[in-house]
Order: C-alpha cells, then sequence, then structure tokens
C-alpha cells in the first residue's frame, strides 16, 4: 500500500504561510497543495523574485507542491457573464504554478448541466475548458478535475468529449461524493486514467464535513483502490479541511490515520 503520497492543503491551516510552513515540518509530509489566490502567493501580488524564494523554500523544507487550487468561485466557468474575468484569473494561476514547479491546477470547472437544462450554462463550460486546456498545454501544467459535486459518469462523458487527448487530471473527493449520497468509488470507476490525486476531508452521508474517521467514508477501502490504480508516479492524498475547529489538530490526525491506512488499509 505504499503507491501513495500523503500530504495536506496548507493554507487550510488557516495561518500565514510561514507559520503553516513551521507547523508541518515536524509532520514529514510528502506533498502539500496551496492555495494560488491566497493573498500571500496570489499571481498578482508575488514578484518574479517572491516565486523563485517561495519554490527554493519549499525545495529546502522537503516539501514537494503537487498542486495549486485555483476555484474561481460562483459558477466558476459555467458563468457566461464572468466568464473573460475567470479566464484572465486563470491564466495568472497557470503562469504562478508554473513559476514554483506545482504539476497540477486544481481547478473546479463548474456545475456541468445536461443539454436541455442551461445551453447558455454548457456553452461557457465548454468554452471554459478548452480554453483552460489551451494554456495547460502552454504553460506544462496539468489540470486537475475534483470530482466531488456532481455525478462522475457526467464529468467523465464531458471530459471524453472535449479533451480527447486526456491532458486534464482529476482529484477524487471522497467526502463530497458521500455527502451528497453517492459512492466515492464510482468516481475512480468512472474515471480511473485521470484521478492522480484525493482529497482526504471526511463526511457525512447526506450531511457536511465530520472529523477525519468519524464520517461516512470508508477510508480504507479508498486506500486500496488508490493503490492499485495504474499510474507512472503513485497518487498524492491531500488532507483537507474546511471545518470550524483547531485546524492543525484536525489535519494531523487525517494524516496519522492515512499513514496506518497506508500500511494496513483493513485495520
Amino acid at each position: 500500500m505504499n503507491r501513495l503520497r500523503i500530504g495536506l492543503w496548507l493554507n487550510d491551516l488557516r495561518v500565514s504561510l510561514r507559520e503553516a510552513l513551521k507547523r508541518v515540518q515536524p509532520w514529514a509530509v510528502e506533498d502539500v497543495g496551496l492555495d494560488a489566490f491566497a493573498k500571500e502567493v496570489a499571481p498578482r501580488e508575488l514578484s518574479v523574485t517572491g516565486r523563485r524564494h517561495l519554490a527554493h523554500h519549499l525545495r529546502g523544507a522537503g516539501l514537494n507542491l503537487v498542486a495549486l487550487r485555483a476555484d474561481l468561485g460562483g459558477r466558476r466557468l459555467a458563468e457566461p457573464k464572468a466568464l473573460d474575468a475567470n479566464l484572465t484569473r486563470l491564466r495568472e494561476a497557470y503562469e504562478l504554478a508554473r513559476d514554483l514547479g506545482a504539476r497540477r491546477l486544481w481547478l473546479p470547472l463548474g456545475f456541468i448541466p445536461e443539454k436541455e437544462e442551461a445551453a447558455e450554462n454548457l456553452a461557457a463550460v465548454v468554452e471554459g475548458t478548452r480554453a483552460a486546456l489551451s494554456m495547460a498545454a502552454s504553460a506544462g501544467v496539468r489540470p486537475c478535475v475534483p470530482v466531488g459535486s456532481e455525478p462522475p459518469e457526467r464529468l467523465a462523458a464531458f471530459l471524453k468529449q472535449h479533451d480527447a487527448g486526456g491532458l486534464a487530471e482529476a482529484d477524487l473527493n471522497p467526502g463530497g461524493l458521500v455527502s451528497r449520497g453517492a459512492e466515492p468509488l464510482k468516481g475512480l470507476e468512472a474515471l480511473p486514467e485521470r484521478v492522480a490525486m484525493a482529497t482526504a476531508a471526511d463526511a457525512f452521508r447526506g450531511g457536511g464535513e465530520a472529523p477525519f474517521g468519524k464520517g461516512d467514508v470508508r477510508w480504507g477501502e479508498i486506500v486500496v483502490a488508490l493503490s492499485t490504480l495504474s499510474r507512472n508516479e503513485p497518487p498524492s492524498v491531500l488532507a483537507g479541511c474546511t471545518r470550524e475547529c483547531d485546524r492543525a489538530e484536525a489535519l494531523q490526525t487525517a494524516i496519522e490515520v492515512l499513514r496506518k491506512l497506508r500500511v494496513n488499509p483493513i485495520a
């Protein structure tokens, strides 16, 4: 079960980046993700020199930056009126990811409607996705689409149609699927060749986020399934948390549980 790399989304600690790096140093995590639009690293705030220093600092701390999170908010790429502005922000995020050496840009496309539901929104998602893929190819950074907010089969069909080359990867969010009453393994079955990482946040079935290991996600099954994916490199599992709680304690607990499951997933 060692075909997994374990880490966390640093910004979920809700402290300064400097403090976050200091806190996680004893945890010896393998991979980390950063929020591309957080004030300290926002593309319009971080200079070329600042980007170089941050990349050097992360490497010096032994942290592998696997993804930048570029959540545009709102309807994301499915909002026609905001599409131009969102694509401008997205281009800046891609450039930042390239400069920091992040291999992926975590990018929610926005809810993908059926054609008869909202043709205008669907057209915007299609246009936005094609633009995002073009930016990705230019920057040398792969887009990574979260799987958790809609039926995985619908997302898989959309990507198959508009990304036949397989440039886009996927981030499995078991907690997001469980909270919507769906089975996380369905996400893996629908997108086995695209899933490159997973967000480790627990949830109650049909409810909200739960303390890690206390919700309804069967994490042992998830660890086994991720470990058996046919990939050139191990998937990254990043602990995340949005609950009102002691974030450091919550994220450290998630990392410790994941490490135990990596060794013995049926414990």
